[in-house]
């Protein structure tokens, strides 16, 4: 999740995406990519405004964390086989949550 007004959400869109898909020298190979611009950092962002392929993993992730919506870009989730396996808030989270569990997701996808 990203929003048009935050700096973090650029910065982290120049290290991996390339024309907004992941760039080639990552070797992603098999993530199915999924950008949600929810216009502005300050804005919620809850079921409704998830691709509709992704509503039901977020609702089931939302309930469960006693949440409504979400607050705060940028902010990533890696779902595997429509579950939210792990979601973090900020580059850093990424880097030291969601990449380590997306290799591991594609360790068990082969």
């Amino acid at each position: 999740m990203a929003a048009a007004d935050c700096g973090f959400c650029r910065r982290w869109e120049a290290q991996y995406l390339q024309d907004r898909k992941p760039k080639a020298s990552l070797d992603w190979t098999g993530v199915r990519f999924t950008m949600v611009d929810i216009g502005t950092f300050r804005g919620r962002f809850g079921v409704n405004e998830a691709p509709p392929h992704l509503r039901p993993g977020m609702a089931r992730a939302l309930d469960a964390a006693a949440q409504s919506s979400l607050r705060g870009t940028p902010w990533f989730a890696l779902f595997v086989d429509g579950e939210v396996r792990v979601h973090a808030f900020g580059v850093n989270a990424f880097e030291t949550r969601i990449q380590p569990a997306m290799r591991a997701a594609l360790r068990e996808k082969t």
